[in-house]
């Protein structure tokens, strides 16, 4: 048993909890959204529909974990919002993913910039 804790202890899922910055573990599932949105375009530019399925879903599960840290009930008009931008972001997903329909994902990938640029200005202000 001690062993398996001293390999968790020194393992990266460790070290990635105890971030000192709140902000940096949101600022990084906002990146990897916006990024997975970005390359789930590219890769349909490319006609390379196996990996942009594989970003889009990828994305959809980081829109889903974001939305999910909402606290909606205090959280007032923001937490409203942003649940807003991430149910729009995870349809978009959902729709290409099941109907092969990407028509959306532009606006998603539109939100998910707006949302990362306007979090790392809130987090720089906050610091």
């Amino acid at each position: 048993m001690k062993s398996k804790l001293s390999k968790y202890q020194n393992s990266n899922i460790a070290q990635k909890i105890n971030i000192d910055d709140k902000y940096d573990v949101i600022n990084e599932l906002l990146s990897a959204l916006n990024k997975n949105l970005k390359e789930t375009l590219i890769n349909l530019d490319k006609k390379k529909a196996v990996k942009a399925k594989d970003t889009a879903k990828k994305a959809q599960n980081i829109a889903f974990a974001l939305q999910n840290c909402l606290d909606v009930k205090n959280g007032g008009d923001i937490a409203q919002n942003l649940n807003y931008c991430y149910r729009h972001i995870r349809f978009a997903t959902q729709r290409y993913l099941e109907n092969d329909k990407s028509n959306l994902l532009t606006s998603a990938h539109f939100v998910s910039g707006e949302l990362l640029s306007g979090w790392k200005g809130m987090n720089t202000s906050v610091a």
